[in-house]
């Protein structure tokens, strides 16, 4: 583990075993009252961090097994960040793959929250350019009644894509 991302968890024990992939230890520490949304000083739950994470050795668990655990044991997919991002924002913007966001989506998390840029997941998903995940987004839309209206603009000025998205509302003539 990097010492950047010790410094994030700021001594958070549940974080931290969750960023190295420890499902006994997560478990431990849940039955010992540690609390499943607890955040670090960037609003980062257990449940982002299981999104987050890369950490792959002997010891660590599947990223979608966690996640799963950590949804059964009550953890809040909709909880915002700092930034304003969910666990399922994170999971498309890190590359988490479609069982990780298909778990998130089938336990509450909700596709059209945005964070503070205005950006939801389903936007993270396709500045990612992860196809899979964005069918997933979209299923999820359409089982809720929700119309997508996805609209890809050039690149800023910076390299990346500008996407907007639209729920339920085209967009107004002046944009």
């Amino acid at each position: 583990m990097d010492e950047v991302m010790e410094l994030e968890m700021g001594g958070n024990s549940l974080l931290k075993a969750v960023w190295l992939g420890r499902l006994r230890l997560t478990r431990l520490l849940l039955e010992g009252g540690a609390y499943i949304n607890e955040s670090n000083e960037r609003g980062e739950t257990a449940l982002m961090v299981a999104c987050i994470t890369k950490h792959v050795d002997q010891q660590s668990i599947g990223k979608a097994k966690m996640v799963k655990y950590l949804l059964d044991n009550r953890a809040d997919p909709n909880i915002q960040d700092k930034s304003g991002k969910t666990a399922l924002m994170h999971a498309c913007i890190r590359g988490a793959g479609g069982d990780v966001v298909s778990l998130l989506l089938e336990n509450g998390a909700d596709p059209s929250l945005e964070d503070h840029s205005g950006a939801s997941a389903l936007v993270h998903a396709i500045n990612a350019d992860d196809k899979d995940v964005l069918q997933h987004l979209l299923n999820a839309c359409k089982a809720k009644g929700k119309e997508v209206i996805i609209i890809t603009m050039d690149k800023s000025p910076s390299g990346a894509k500008t996407t907007k998205q639209y729920l339920n509302v085209p967009p107004s003539p002046e944009r």
